[in-house]
């Protein structure tokens, strides 16, 4: 290790004055092993720090020599002997960072169409939810109302001569066809949404669903035979003459209507 000459300088200032290390040991109260560092420059064998100063100060004032002027030396022998740290040496600088663009803009466009599948599904659930409403109303208004599906073909009275081609006198009265007022008139409201059949002389001429306040009419010649899932949720008319309820609410009931059920002088005509 080479040495700066403080160590050299301090060992001669003590040998002019006759002093040994043991004198200065007894006065100072510093080891002969610290001592003998000092002057042969062996820093690592000092404590360190703070220490040191105060050993040089306290040999300098020993010697009656200029304790800052020897302490500065110090210094300076220890600055020149030993290289200084490695956290003191300057750090290459760091590269800039990145920048976080990129990565915004890569988060942006996630959620961006995670909107955009959010907002898709949505328009196509509600617009598959008015497609089934619409087939829902178009099944239970498939029929109109006042459809007639048990009404008899309608028979055209024969000639009275098939073989008379002559047109019929001006003044003759036209003959009239009472067959409506023989044919039996039923119509059929539902109160509450329930499952009705309907046969008129033997042929089912109704078999379907029934929403509140819907209403259906039929035209039979012997007899009607009505059959509801819930037989408080259907009422009866025959006729115009309002007819007892089929059975129990909630329940479903039968019933066969033929003219026996009309009171003389009832309906509405």
């Amino acid at each position: 290790m080479t040495k700066s000459g403080f160590g050299e300088h301090l060992k001669r200032e003590r040998e002019m004055r006759g002093v040994t290390l043991d004198e200065i040991c007894v006065t100072t109260r510093i080891g002969n092993r610290f001592l003998e560092a000092l002057e042969n420059e062996e820093w690592d064998r000092l404590p360190g720090g703070v220490f040191n100063r105060g050993f040089v100060r306290a040999v300098a004032r020993y010697l009656g020599l200029d304790e800052e002027s020897l302490v500065a030396e110090y210094i300076l022998a220890t600055a020149e002997t030993n290289p200084p740290p490695e956290w003191t040496k300057p750090q290459p600088l760091a590269p800039p960072p990145q920048t976080l663009w990129p990565r915004w803009i890569g988060i942006a466009v996630v959620i961006f169409l995670l909107a955009a599948v959010a907002l898709g599904w949505r328009v196509y659930a509600s617009r598959r939810a008015e497609r089934r409403n619409s087939e829902i109303s178009a099944e239970l208004g498939a029929q109109p109302q006042d459809e007639d599906p048990g009404a008899a073909p309608s028979r055209a009275a024969a000639p009275a001569n098939a073989n008379n081609s002559n047109p019929p006198a001006p003044n003759a009265a036209p003959s009239t066809d009472r067959s409506d007022d023989k044919a039996l008139k039923l119509t059929v409201e539902a109160a509450k949404g329930t499952t009705v059949t309907v046969s008129a002389d033997g042929t089912k001429v109704f078999d379907g669903n029934m929403i509140p306040g819907q209403n259906r009419q039929f035209t039979a010649q012997i007899d009607f035979e009505v059959k509801a899932q819930d037989a408080g949720a259907v009422l009866l008319e025959l006729n115009g003459q309002t007819l007892a309820p089929m059975g129990k609410p909630g329940r479903s009931g039968m019933v066969v209507l033929t003219r026996e059920d009309l009171k003389p002088g009832g309906g509405r005509h």
